[in-house]
């Protein structure tokens, strides 16, 4: 009966506490999992790598852990920042300059509850050791040569620095500038008939689909770096993600065996993988090129066969 009664009583508490996680839930926010990358993520939402960096403060080489929750579109990062700075302020504007001695505390329990360390508060308040402080004394919790040391963290607070308040693991330098006039010449990745055209508005046509034979070689269609290669991304089976400039991304999927590894370079023509079916009922490749994040016709980039 004992247990029933304790049970009962924690309902509230549980309810409150799922309550405020599901209010604090952003649908819009991407959950890392093992195997993403910056890329794969990128693809998966069809927006530009660079632009998910810059969102969530990453610059390269972009390390993202599983269970880091990133912001996949710039109205959400905004918004963040925005509350952060709005959290911030205040508590540094309230921050207490002195404190009242109650019975019981030391000089070492207030300096924890201060966070001034003990030297300091004793040197502020002309203390010497034993540190005899009596209920009812007010201890200054600042003094001239502190003040002149905290004042310019507290003028000079910027979004950057509120934000790592909240996530100090995300906070790094800005993302790098890559070169943006570097001319992309494209081949076809497999010689084969296209059994499949593109249409932006069918999920599984974001690209071209080209028929040909399991085991065949699948060659890098430009030169570039590895960025993804494994089969985290659904209904991509065994996939490898080649960034080949600021603006050109390409990708070639459902493959028997991938032979590159993310941050491996690749040559044009440089074979990475073999054709294959992992994901589809029969061999083929299916091949999609990215520009800023948005799938575009492969045919229009490829040279006339």
């Amino acid at each position: 009966m004992f247990r029933t009664i304790i049970f009962l009583l924690s309902l509230p508490v549980l309810f409150v506490s799922c309550t405020n996680q599901r209010l604090n839930w952003d649908p819009d926010d991407y959950t890392v999992t093992a195997g993403d990358t910056l890329y794969s993520i990128a693809w998966r939402y069809e927006i530009d790598p660079d632009d998910l960096a810059k969102w969530n403060h990453l610059s390269s080489p972009y390390i993202i852990h599983p269970g880091d929750r990133l912001h996949t579109n710039e109205s959400d990062s905004l918004a963040a920042v925005k509350s952060v700075v709005e959290e911030a302020q205040p508590l540094q504007q309230k921050r207490p300059t002195e404190i009242t001695v109650r019975r019981g505390d030391t000089l070492y329990s207030l300096s924890k509850a201060t966070d001034v360390s003990v030297d300091r508060l004793a040197w502020i308040n002309g203390l010497k050791k034993p540190y005899v402080i009596n209920p009812g004394q007010t201890l200054n919790l600042t003094g001239k040569p502190v003040v002149a040391q905290v004042r310019p963290v507290v003028q000079n607070t910027t979004l950057q620095s509120a934000v790592s308040l909240v996530t100090p693991q995300t906070v790094r330098t800005p993302v790098s500038v890559v070169d943006t006039k570097r001319t992309v010449s494209w081949q076809w990745p497999v010689v084969g008939k296209v059994i499949e055209r593109f249409n932006k508005n069918k999920n599984d046509a974001k690209g071209i689909d080209i028929a040909g034979k399991e085991g065949e070689s699948v060659k890098a269609a430009s030169s570039g770096k590895v960025v993804y290669s494994g089969n985290g991304l659904i209904s991509y089976g065994n996939l490898v993600i080649i960034k080949h400039s600021k603006s050109y991304l390409s990708a070639y999927a459902h493959n028997k065996r991938l032979l590159v590894k993310e941050g491996e370079s690749v040559k044009a023509g440089q074979k990475i993988a073999e054709l294959g079916k992992t994901g589809v009922e029969k061999p083929k490749l299916h091949f999609e090129i990215r520009k800023n994040g948005k799938p575009v016709d492969p045919i229009r980039y490829l040279p006339r066969s």
